[in-house]
Formats: structure tokens, C-alpha cells, sequence
């Protein structure tokens, strides 16, 4: 039996997935049946016969359609085109139990005795996908048609194989949307009994979020997928079918009877186009490198005409993937410096000469042959920042570890007792004054707050003159800029202008 699932908002955390191999109602569709039973006793003479009583009863669910709205999506997009070729195609249903709703064999949920319901269920789902290629519906698929229930467990021609469903449990007029195939072809496109457990699955996932996207729902979820890759440059076909009352006609089955053809409850039906198949990441990765492909030169900036008239270095910059930028200075004055993002035409090696990095500014490098600024890492330092703050689950767990942090130096803080007071003050008995307390206190919390390790803090003119801008200041140069708190970055730019 399937275990009780808990569906609470909040049971699964942002970024979490949890799947189940199967959701097993406590009573699948079907006809049961209830019995009672009276026994009369102390009664003089011979004991009467009991009182039995039986009701049947039928549990409802789909058959022969699914409503439209307890369709999620489906994958690949209906009427889509793309690379599609190399992905399974799959439906997902907003009703957990939905595959498993029924017994793929009615058989096994026709109970006469009682309403018990054996602890081991047949986690086999009644519904699968049937990946079509277009060749196929000229000589091996027949088209859609509607017909009467009746006229799917008996057809009116003797060589249509019909599922073995019992009873209808409803009208033999209602409508049904069947499509025929022929025997041996189905056979071979489809998955064998023992396979159908492992193309359906439920999973619960966290929908915090997503409500412009509609999905306020407690994110449980069922999936049934097909087991035939779609065929590439050409429009295919899926069919969601009815398995009930095939069990004995999948694949590895052995059939008599001289049936030609199959018939099938079509529930659903969507078409896209594959693209043609177009390689896989490195050969398509070493195509660009053929001749007329651009090549490397897609990754860097396009170079002109004008580009020769700049100097050697520049050229080589551009190469490389660096871009110029114009930046704004403090003063109000423009320059210009270089930027080259994480792709980037030119192999690279980390080099660790340079950071920890405390903020971006202190990630910026200067070049003091060209007078120009790099704004690489100090961009990658700010990027990276903002992607990992933008992330609620890192930005929560940052913001407890730092009260985490301040309480606990409050609650070190806190731990003083009358006793630890007066083994301070060297009075074992009490403190008489005041003045003896806050004198004890004030030893203790000069001792104790010096062992803290305490987070080490840097100005601003400290760190920028460290040695993340090697060769800029001298050494004698930095003592006088801190000794005169000036601004090192004015102080910067008039040497570069030798001011």
C-alpha cells in the first residue's frame, strides 16, 4: 500500500523534487461488492438462518476520456518545432493518482466476497503514450473514430483484437474515440508488461512562485511517458491509450486467434516536429572552426577597419575577447577600460596572486603601462553577488548564520551570574556596592571580549592600497595618502597624470 503522502504547503522546500514510484488508491475503479451479515442467537429452539445482505457497488474514475484540465502540459509542446529528436516525449497530469486510477486488468477489481483490498496492488498503469512515426499512419494506423462502448469489446470485424474490459459499468451507447492498429506492428512498438511500472511515475515539487504561471496547486503531480524516441526531420504523432484489458497483448505476448489488427481507446493526441538532428555539442562546437564558420572570432568583438590604426596591445586585447568601455570617474571625468566576461575565445588559467576580494572595487586591476582599468573580476565579483542574494534559499541561510553569530556573542555576553561576580571581586560572600559589581563586570568583560574573534574589518584606503594594484603606489607613497586620508583613487588618477 501506498503510504499516507504529505500534500502541506511547504513539505517540500524550494528546489526539491520528491518521486514516487507509484500512487496506489485505496480502491481502484471498478465493481465491488458489499455484504452484511446477521446472525440472531438465544433464541429457544433451532437456531434461524442469518440475515445476508449484498450491495454492489462501482467505483467511478476515467475510462474512456480525461477531461482536458487535469492535463498539465505535455512534452514536446504541441504544434512545436525543434530538437526533439534525443528526448522522450511525456505527459503530466495535475491528478496524483491518475495512471494508476485503474487496474490494467478489470479482472482483478471485480470483487464478490467482500470490499478487502489486497496490501499488495499492481502498481502497472492502465494509460501509456504511443510515439507514432508519419510513414506509419499510411499502412500500420488507422485514423480516429468514434463509435458506440459496445462496439469496442465486440467489433464487427472478427480479425480487430478488442480489450478484454467485462463489464462496461455504463450505457453501451456512450460514445469512445478508438483507433485501430495492426497487430504485429503494435507488438513491437510497444513496452512489455513488466516495463509499463517504470514510463509512470508521481512526483511532488515546491510551486512557490509560479503563480503567474497558474500553478497554485500543492504541486503533486503523476507523468506517464513513452518509450519511443521521436523521429527526426518529420512530423510525429502521440497517442495516449488505454491499456485496460490488453494485459495479455503487449509486447512478448504471444496472441491467437487470427487477429490482424488491435483496437485501442484513444484518450488524447498531440503532433510537433522534430528538427533534423544536428550533432552532438562538440561536433557542433567543431564545425565553427571549419572555414567560413567564423570560428573563435564569434566569441570577440568584430574588428574594423579603424581597428589597424590602434596600437598593438589594443589589437591583442580585442583578440582575447576584451571590449572597451566608457566609465565615468568619480571626478566627473570619462575613460575607458577593458571588460572580457566568462566567454571568452581565449584559453585562460586561474591565477590565485590576486584577492580574497572584499568588495568589487577592490577587484579592480590597473594597468599602469597603458593607464587603463580591467573591470573583469570586479564585474564577476558584483555578478556573482547578486546571483547568490537573488537565490532565497542562500540569502535566508546567510541571514540566520549571521544571527546565529550575533547571538551567540549576546548570550556569552549574558552568562554572568552573582557568583562569577563575586569570584571577580574577590568577595565569596556578596557584592556590597554598586561600584564593586560594575568593576567586576568590567574586568570580566575586558578578559572575556578579547578572546572573541572578532570579524577583522579594513577601510576602504587599506584595502584599495594592498596589493591587489601591484606597482601602482610606492610604499612610501601609501604611508603619505593614509597619513593625509586622502582619497586614493584621486590620488591615482593625478599620478597618472603626473600632477
Amino acid at each position: 500500500m501506498t503510504p499516507i503522502i504529505e500534500t502541506t504547503p511547504g513539505s517540500i522546500g524550494p528546489g526539491m523534487i520528491r518521486f514516487y514510484d507509484a500512487i496506489l488508491n485505496p480502491l481502484e475503479a471498478g465493481l465491488y461488492t458489499l455484504k452484511a451479515e446477521h446472525q440472531v442467537k438465544d433464541i429457544p429452539g433451532e437456531t434461524p438462518a442469518p440475515y445476508v445482505a449484498t450491495q454492489p457497488l462501482v467505483v467511478d474514475g476515467p475510462r474512456f476520456s480525461i477531461n482536458p484540465s487535469e492535463i498539465h502540459m505535455v512534452y514536446p509542446p504541441a504544434n512545436q518545432e525543434g530538437l526533439y529528436d534525443n528526448h522522450m516525449p511525456n505527459m503530466v497530469f495535475s491528478s496524483f493518482a491518475l495512471p494508476w486510477a485503474r487496474s490494467i486488468d478489470p479482472a482483478t477489481t471485480t470483487r464478490g466476497a467482500n470490499l478487502a483490498v489486497d496490501s499488495d496492488q499492481n502498481p502497472i498503469p492502465w494509460i501509456g503514450l504511443l510515439t507514432i512515426y508519419p510513414d506509419d499512419f499510411k499502412t500500420k494506423v488507422s485514423e480516429p473514430q468514434v463509435m458506440k462502448a459496445s462496439e469496442v469489446v465486440k467489433p464487427l470485424d472478427t480479425k480487430i483484437l478488442p480489450p478484454a474490459l467485462g463489464d462496461l459499468f455504463g450505457a453501451d451507447d456512450t460514445l469512445v474515440t478508438v483507433v485501430d492498429i495492426d497487430l504485429p506492428y503494435f507488438q513491437a512498438i510497444t513496452p512489455s508488461l513488466d516495463e509499463l511500472p517504470f514510463l509512470a511515475h508521481g512526483r511532488e515539487v515546491n510551486t512557490g512562485g509560479k503563480i503567474l504561471l497558474g500553478m497554485q496547486d500543492d504541486g503533486c503531480f503523476s507523468l506517464v511517458f513513452g518509450n519511443r524516441l521521436p523521429m527526426a526531420d518529420a512530423e510525429n504523432t502521440m497517442f495516449l491509450v488505454s491499456y485496460e484489458g490488453h494485459q495479455d497483448h503487449l509486447h512478448g505476448s504471444t496472441i491467437g486467434g487470427g487477429y490482424t489488427k488491435i483496437r485501442l481507446v484513444l484518450l488524447g493526441s498531440w503532433q510537433f516536429r522534430a528538427k533534423a538532428a544536428q550533432g552532438s555539442f562538440i561536433q557542433l562546437m567543431e564545425n565553427l572552426c571549419l572555414d567560413g564558420r567564423g570560428g573563435v572570432q564569434l566569441l570577440q568583438m568584430p574588428l574594423s577597419a579603424k581597428t589597424g590604426e590602434i596600437s598593438s596591445d589594443a589589437q591583442k586585447a580585442l583578440q582575447m575577447g576584451y571590449v572597451p568601455l566608457q566609465n565615468k570617474m568619480r571626478q566627473g571625468e570619462e575613460s575607458t577600460s577593458w571588460y572580457r566576461g566568462p566567454l571568452i575565445p581565449s584559453p585562460t588559467k586561474r591565477d590565485l596572486a590576486y584577492g580574497p576580494y572584499h568588495y568589487s572595487d577592490h577587484a579592480i586591476h590597473y594597468d599602469p603601462e597603458t593607464g587603463l582599468f580591467n573591470h573583469a573580476y570586479s564585474t564577476a565579483w558584483q555578478t556573482g553577488r547578486l546571483l547568490a542574494l537573488s537565490d532565497a534559499a542562500f540569502s535566508g541561510d546567510l541571514f540566520n548564520w549571521r544571527n546565529v553569530y550575533l547571538l551567540g556573542i549576546i548570550n556569552s555576553a549574558r552568562q554572568l551570574d552573582e557568583h562569577k561576580i563575586n569570584a571577580i571581586a574577590g568577595n565569596t560572600r556578596s557584592i556590597k556596592t554598586s561600584e564593586s559589581a560594575r568593576t567586576a563586570v568590567g574586568m570580566l568583560l575586558a578578559g572575556g571580549f578579547s578572546k572573541v574573534k572578532w570579524p577583522q574589518i579594513t577601510t576602504r584606503a587599506e584595502a584599495v592600497l594592498q596589493d591587489g594594484l601591484p606597482g601602482v603606489f610606492t610604499q612610501e607613497e601609501k604611508v603619505a595618502i593614509l597619513e593625509e586620508d586622502a582619497d586614493p583613487l584621486l590620488m591615482l588618477v593625478k599620478k597618472i597624470k603626473s600632477e
